[in-house]
């Protein structure tokens, strides 16, 4: 349990909001998007997306595994269909 709340806290420390910060409308990224996005930004993007559908499915969990496993499949399926928004790729993907 240590070691896990120690590894959110360095994501959270890896993916600090800088300085200057942007308002995103999340539901508006594109697959395409994602190519264009740093290492720390993608993380970012993917804890946040990871919360967003743990919370409309009340699961309060948070497993580094499945998060990484999501990223890939999510990574594969947006490479091969980049203009579909990203939140409609996780929802075609957890349907499947």
């Amino acid at each position: 349990m240590k070691k896990q709340i120690l590894a959110i806290g360095l994501l959270l420390a890896a993916t600090a909001i800088p300085a200057k910060a942007e308002v995103i409308d999340l539901a508006t990224v594109k697959c395409s998007d994602l190519a264009d996005m740093s290492a720390e930004d993608s993380s970012f993007f993917f804890t946040w997306v990871h919360g967003y559908f743990g919370g409309q499915a009340g699961d309060t969990t948070m497993d580094l595994s499945a998060m990484e496993a999501a990223g890939t499949a999510i990574g594969e399926y947006c490479g091969a269909n980049p203009d579909v928004g990203v939140l409609t790729a996780v929802k075609q993907l957890s349907e499947q």
